[in-house]
């Protein structure tokens, strides 16, 4: 902050300079007190608080808006302390609904678009989240891939990463793979004693991180972790020092699960609820932060502190020294709230600005010119039917098959399957077809395998919307249809599309560095349905196939998966053969 801002800022608190807004007749909701404050004036200037007092010391002017709450509760602005805004949808277009469900700033992984399409790409992603209402910060991209040996990305060279750990905009390092950091990985290590030195935040991924596992995490400076699905879990990272995010949002809700943090007279300050992204479904249909507050409510959390765990503990734990609270030098990012019990967002303010009057959305959202460049991103040839063969000796052979358990985890299964004209023989009746990923940059780089557990009868598809590499997957009952729809995902330039007895049945474009749509976000949800019912007309039983598709050969779960590479065995960390 200049001093002259500082100085200016001053003589309005006392009294000497008239402010720009003064907000009279609210009930202020004291993040540090735990109170909620009534008869106090707050006083904006240049987009800050610079008092919220009974009697301010306010020189009044006829350029001075007056705000009247009419009793409503004032509430700092929701922070999202984890979420990953680098995929499914333009920035400008989750917009006006972050704002609409009353969260003025997000923290952001970018680690999908660095691992697809490298440093370009995330300047890129940087760029198209400013000059917006809704602020946004950012965690540099560790483990761009998570397991170089068995699966390839564009991904950030150390330099590159270096880069962007210094902006200033950036607050830390995204989620690590635990496994990845206790083994002492040289790339891992390298990053975390720079982010060390520099005093940002380490965010963690600890799924299955317990005991002396957990203990050497933290031993690395991991500060957070989103990731317990259970009280003990939860507590053992807090009894580190190591913050908890509670997930309640697309990937997983866990709100319900470790609600019964509020009873063990925890520090609830090392506590954060946040939403690891939510899908345009969601945000058209539920809202955003402000669905969590009253989800905590519900769950039994004291309405304040489910407000602190989306405000001042966010702001605190990241070091934002001018957010999560309305107070003296903060930014003025306010909620107007008509009922503490039930949190809705009647208006909001951001940055000293009403953006949000009676729920409508009143700033702009002027549409990002990505450059033409990350629209054109796929490199890869097309494909044959005949590409996803698999050679074979004569006789049953016994191999490995991946089974999709639910939305994110797979395991091992075996199975035989018959050779025929010299090549495995997939067996639809038993629901074991084909799978493959496919470079993005070298189609003749292409990993083949077996999948159930999907119920694809009579289909394919295709998507570049996979975690941390942005490759081509496909799988289907047919080897045509994979071909045709890898083919036509190719011309599209990314996204999803499903085909059907030789025709495309659905195409969901996402050519932005073939991740992002580049249309409205009311268009995205629905599309989104679309495909959920285009993979039930192939036979798919996969439970939330927009999830299930983006997960299938995403290495930082367990336990088999496929990469470009070939069959990875997570636990042991390295590439399997098929055959048994």
């Amino acid at each position: 902050m200049q001093k002259k801002t500082l100085q200016r800022l001053l003589r309005v608190t006392a009294g000497e300079e008239p402010p720009d807004k003064m907000i009279i007749n609210g009930r202020i909701i004291n993040v540090f007190t735990n109170r909620v404050e009534d008869n106090l004036v707050v006083a904006v200037k240049d987009g800050y608080i610079t008092s919220a007092d009974e009697r301010p010391a306010l020189k009044s002017s006829q350029k001075t808006e007056i705000i009247d709450a009419g009793g409503r509760y004032l509430c700092p602005g929701f922070i999202d302390g984890h979420t990953h805004l680098d995929s499914m949808y333009p920035f400008h277009e989750i917009v006006p609904y972050a704002l609409k469900g009353g969260t003025t700033c997000v923290v952001s992984e970018c680690s999908i678009v660095a691992t697809t399409c490298g440093i370009e790409a995330v300047d890129s992603f940087f760029d198209s989240t400013k000059g917006y209402p809704l602020r946004c910060y950012f965690l540099a991209p560790p483990e761009t891939p998570p397991f170089p040996h068995m699966e390839s990305a564009v991904g950030l060279s150390l330099p590159e990463f270096k880069r962007v750990l210094r902006r200033k905009d950036v607050l830390g390092i995204g989620e690590g793979y635990w496994t990845r950091i206790v083994e002492g990985d040289d790339r891992v290590l390298e990053q975390a004693s720079f982010g060390l030195t520099l005093g940002k935040t380490l965010e963690g991924h600890g799924a299955g991180a317990r005991g002396a596992k957990l203990t050497q995490y933290a031993m690395t400076g991991i500060t957070s972790c989103h990731e317990s699905t259970t009280v003990e879990e939860a507590l053992e990272k807090l009894r580190l020092g190591i913050s908890v995010m509670i997930r309640e949002g697309f990937v997983r809700r866990e709100l319900a699960e470790l609600k019964g943090l509020k009873d063990l007279g925890v520090d609830k300050r090392r506590i954060m609820l946040v939403s690891d992204v939510f899908d345009a479904e969601m945000l058209c249909e539920e809202g955003y932060l402000d669905s969590l507050a009253r989800r905590a409510v519900e769950c039994g959390f004291d309405p304040i502190e489910a407000i602190k765990m989306m405000t001042i503990n966010v702001a605190d734990y990241y070091g934002l020294r001018h957010l999560g609270a309305v107070a003296p030098l903060r930014h003025a990012d306010i909620l107007f709230l008509s009922d503490l019990e039930r949190p809705f967002v009647d208006h909001v303010m951001a940055n000293g600005e009403m953006v949000v009057v009676d729920g409508d959305y009143t700033g702009s959202a002027r549409p990002y010119d990505y450059p033409e460049a990350m629209k054109h991103t796929i490199k890869a040839e097309k494909v044959r039917g005949e590409d996803f063969l698999i050679s074979a000796a004569s006789g049953d052979k016994r191999i490995r098959v991946v089974k999709v358990i639910n939305e994110t985890i797979t395991r091992q299964e075996e199975a035989f399957l018959k050779v025929e004209d010299g090549h495995l023989r997939k067996d639809v009746a038993r629901d074991i077809i084909p799978i493959a990923v496919i470079n993005r940059n070298d189609g003749k780089r292409m990993g083949r395998g077996f999948v159930t557990g999907t119920g694809i009868k009579e289909g394919a598809f295709a998507t570049t919307l996979i975690w941390d590499t942005g490759n081509i997957l496909t799988a289907g009952s047919s080897e045509e249809d994979m071909a045709l729809a890898v083919n036509r995902l190719i011309e599209i330039q990314g996204g999803y599309v499903i085909s059907r007895n030789g025709r495309i049945s659905c195409e969901f474009p996402m050519p932005v560095y073939s991740l992002v749509a580049d249309y409205p976000l009311k268009e995205i949800a629905r599309k989104t349905k679309e495909l959920d019912a285009r993979m039930a007309e192939i036979g798919s039983t996969l439970p939330r196939p927009f999830l299930a598709l983006q997960t299938m050969p995403f290495t930082g779960l367990p336990f088999l998966r496929i990469t470009d590479k070939g069959l990875a065995d997570i636990r042991a960390k390295q590439l399997v053969p098929l055959f048994l």
